[in-house]
């Protein structure tokens, strides 16, 4: 999505992973929130207030994840699912002014090939993730403990919120 320049540099960034859109959206998904109140609150703030001073940056491979999981076959489920979904969850994303869809380009690709630690070992979502959080310099918000580990050992990222 293609912001105002002008408007984004004024914003408090926060990178956001597929753990943390689903506990937003947990009455969609039918999961528990796994993010704390703070981070729902920023989240919340950026969706609802139009002047927010926070910008929700959700790197677009969070929404390949949920499509895996939570887009399986033909069902009649499956096919109402999505359309609460575009409905309930996409559509908003689109429409709010503070809320930006990431695609992995070569800045992220090339912090991506940076993160690599045989012993954390971290799935290549959740590193495409960070590596979003690394090259905008953002704090992510996250539940995911062995992202935590690692930006405890690294401290790549201004901060994560959990």
């Amino acid at each position: 999505m293609s912001r105002n320049i002008e408007t984004i540099l004024d914003k408090r960034r926060f990178v956001i992973d597929t753990v943390a859109l689903i506990s937003y959206f947990a009455h969609i998904f039918n999961e528990p929130s796994k993010i704390s109140p703070k981070g729902l609150l920023y989240i919340d703030t950026a969706f609802k207030h139009y002047d927010s001073n926070y910008l929700i940056t959700i790197p677009s491979i969070i929404f390949i994840e949920i499509f895996d999981k939570w887009f399986r076959g033909n069902t009649t489920a499956n096919e109402e699912f999505r359309a609460k979904f575009i409905a309930e969850v996409f559509n908003p994303i689109r429409a709010s002014p503070n809320i930006e869809i990431r695609e992995l380009d070569i800045e992220v690709l090339e912090s991506f090939l940076d993160l690599n630690d045989q012993n954390i070992n971290l799935e290549n979502r959740d590193k495409i993730v960070l590596a979003s959080a690394v090259v905008l310099k953002s704090p992510l918000i996250t539940s995911d403990t062995k992202i935590k580990y690692y930006l405890e050992k690294y401290n790549i990222i201004p901060g994560i919120i959990s």
